[in-house]
């Protein structure tokens, strides 16, 4: 159980085999690119050109995937309405049954499919540009649609004029319009300053009033005055027909509108289920391609060869070297050690039991290749915290129950599921915890093993402490062994060893003063405590300059017991959360026997009602408590003590898939 050490990979080859070389190492899996040094006489590779077409396909792909879920949600809207209006639809959305979606993921396809239908792809582009035609359909309906809209809202004022509205306009001898204005002015307008002025009032709606208007031209301006001081506003529409008509041809034209609209949704849908695996495949191949430009950007070229570097990890070198004679394309290749300083990926390998646990310590930081592996101990230490968090043997099956059961039927790919397999171990955990401290849904139906937390809560508060002060010690032991491995001895005795020093004679005079039999060790604790506050205070001036450098140093450091304090009672949540978990446990069993004494027949349909429901929200909010605040005292109070991080993890060449997993044992997935 290590981080496994890495080689730097030097490979030339002829400039016309860059692909059968970038296609070798990408099938491997085993290569994770860098940028190659200068060297004289070469140039940088540039695949721009290349990258912009393979970031346009990927841009059409996505399109279709987004367009694709647009329209099923429209359309599973509309059969929803339909359906409550007891019309009959055609959009039937499709049921997918539980045990396929639990075990969806991705597809396996093999090398030679994912080569096969990228260099087909016109019938995938073909349906693409049919999908794009309609998507530009569907915007010119709705575009058409609102416009209608905003007609008909214009209409909408006028539908009490049984006249066309080309046919309103004046003569030789007279004006004549038809409009709006607000029915508050109307009813303060002076009719007698114009007695020639032939004004009609057609209705009113939403304190807007339709008027017809007719005067004399020899009175224009008098009239135009004083219909603008009503605000007067004049129809700019000039429809050959009434605007009760243009309203019902709108009526119509929707209606049509509405039944292509679900035509062309219908249409586009109808692709998804042929065409959408072998799109899937052809996404990921111009991931692939992708990267490949990107590899080609950071190597190195001349006329006639082509330089690449990579890291592998050192037990797959022999692999990747049977892969690429295996090519057989002329080349030479060259493994190097990492140089001092220079960073490489990190690639953890660990058991089956703490390997679920990495997704926690790379939530937080990825570890730095060249420090101790943390995972074994946060998988260790989070086991055991986890199931104190929650205490409950029932629950514990439960989450055993359910974690390892979802994980087995999902059959996730290996990295894959870690959440459900921590969520299952976890249950193990607060399975034994539970029995230690007899919690069982909430009640005491068996003796505990320790002792009951509700009964005896300091004994609780204890142990969370004294966990807390042994997983925070543990951390400084990694920390002292980590630094005597980076050649740096007295940096360890003077820091972490002096402090484990202090807190042996701090435990010993303590106990000298609270067991008569240890009453002897008194002077010799006091001899361990000086000698380990002295250890303090060198190890807080070691590397500071000058007089004032140093004491200012070795007091600060003396000044870091506060925040060890202040690290071991964070430890207190272990003891909050232990006890919540049978509180609100014992309340939901309160609550549901109260339901049932009071309410005859009906109370013990509640009273199971209350339980299923009160017990699964316990589960799950403690579940959760236990995930997020253990990560916390792992991530705050033990990292802090030893963990670099600041590594990244080996990201292998030609892995950056998003829908389809590339294998040899793929098969035929279209």
């Amino acid at each position: 159980m290590a981080l496994l050490p890495f080689k730097k990979l030097t490979l030339i080859t002829l400039s016309s085999d860059r692909e059968k070389a970038l296609t070798c190492l990408a099938r491997t899996g085993n290569a994770e690119v860098l940028s190659a040094c200068e060297i004289e006489d070469t140039v940088r590779g540039d695949a721009t050109s290349r990258a912009e077409k393979a970031d346009g396909k990927l841009a059409e792909l996505s399109f279709c995937f987004d367009f694709w879920r647009a329209e099923k949600v429209k359309l599973a809207k509309i059969a929803k309405k339909q359906t409550e209006e007891n019309k009959i639809t055609s959009y039937e959305k499709k049921k997918i049954p539980l045990l396929e979606k639990i075990r969806s993921g991705k597809k396996d396809v093999s090398f030679d499919e994912f080569d096969r239908l990228a260099s087909s792809d016109g019938e995938v582009f073909e349906v693409v540009e049919r999908l794009k035609k309609i998507s530009e359909e569907l915007t010119a309906l709705k575009g058409e649609s609102a416009r209608n809209a905003s007609l008909a809202e214009q209409l909408s004022a006028f539908e009490s004029a049984d006249v066309p509205f080309s046919e309103i306009k004046g003569g030789k001898y007279y004006e004549a319009m038809i409009g709006t204005l607000p029915t508050d002015n109307l009813e303060k307008a002076d009719f007698s300053l114009l007695p020639d002025l032939l004004f009609e009032d057609l209705g009113s709606r939403h304190r807007v009033t339709t008027a017809f208007v007719c005067y004399p031209r020899s009175e224009k301006a008098e009239a135009e005055e004083w219909l603008s001081s009503l605000s007067f506003s004049k129809t700019s529409l000039d429809l050959p027909v009434t605007a009760k008509q243009k309203t019902e041809e709108i009526k119509a034209r929707e209606e049509e509108i509405f039944r292509l609209s679900v035509a062309l949704s219908e249409e586009a849908v109808a692709y998804e289920d042929a065409i959408r695996p072998k799109m899937e495949i052809l996404f990921d191949y111009y991931r692939v391609e992708k990267e490949k430009c990107a590899a080609i950007d950071r190597s190195l070229e001349t006329k006639s060869s082509f330089l690449l570097s990579a890291w592998v990890p050192a037990h797959l070198t022999e692999e990747t070297e049977k892969a690429l004679a295996a090519s057989k394309i002329p080349y030479f290749s060259m493994y190097e050690d990492p140089k001092e300083g220079e960073k490489y990926p990190t690639l953890a390998k660990n058991n089956p039991v703490v390997t679920p646990y990495e997704s926690i310590t790379n939530m937080y930081s990825a570890p730095s290749p060249r420090e101790i592996d943390p995972n074994p101990f946060v998988a260790f230490f989070y086991f055991v915290l986890f199931g104190l968090m929650v205490s409950d043997a029932a629950y514990g099956l439960i989450l055993a129950l359910g974690g390892f059961g979802l994980y087995a039927l999902k059959k996730p790919r290996k990295g894959e599921g870690q959440l459900l397999l921590i969520i299952g171990m976890g249950g193990i955990s607060t399975l034994i915890w539970g029995v230690m401290f007899g919690g069982y849904f909430g009640e005491e139906f068996f003796k505990p093993v320790l002792f009951s937390p509700m009964n005896e809560p300091l004994k609780m508060l204890i142990l969370s402490v004294a966990l807390g002060m042994f997983q925070i010690l543990f951390g400084m032991g990694i920390s002292f062994v980590q630094k005597c491995k980076n050649g740096k001895p007295l940096s360890a005795v003077f820091g972490e060893g002096s402090w484990f020093v202090l807190f042996l004679g701090l435990g010993l005079f303590v106990a000298s003063g609270m067991v008569k039999a240890l009453s002897a060790l008194k002077l010799p604790s006091l001899i361990v405590l000086s000698l380990g506050g002295a250890g303090v205070l060198v190890g807080g001036a070691l590397g500071k300059k000058g007089v004032k450098g140093k004491i200012v140093g070795a007091f600060s450091n003396v000044y870091n017991i506060t925040g060890f304090m202040s690290d071991v009672l964070s430890y207190c949540r272990l003891f909050g959360l232990g006890l919540a978990t049978g509180v609100v446990g014992m309340v939901v069993n309160l609550i549901a026997g109260i339901l049932r004494d009071l309410i005859p027949v009906v109370g013990y349909l509640l009273f199971v009602v209350v339980l299923v429901v009160g017990h699964v929200f316990n589960i799950a909010i403690n579940t959760l408590g236990a995930y997020v605040h253990n990560s916390r005292l792992q991530y705050v109070e033990f990292f802090s003590r030893f963990y670099t991080g600041g590594g990244h993890i080996f990201k292998p060449f030609g892995s950056d898939l998003k829908y389809i997993h590339l294998s040899d044992k793929g098969g035929n997935n279209l």
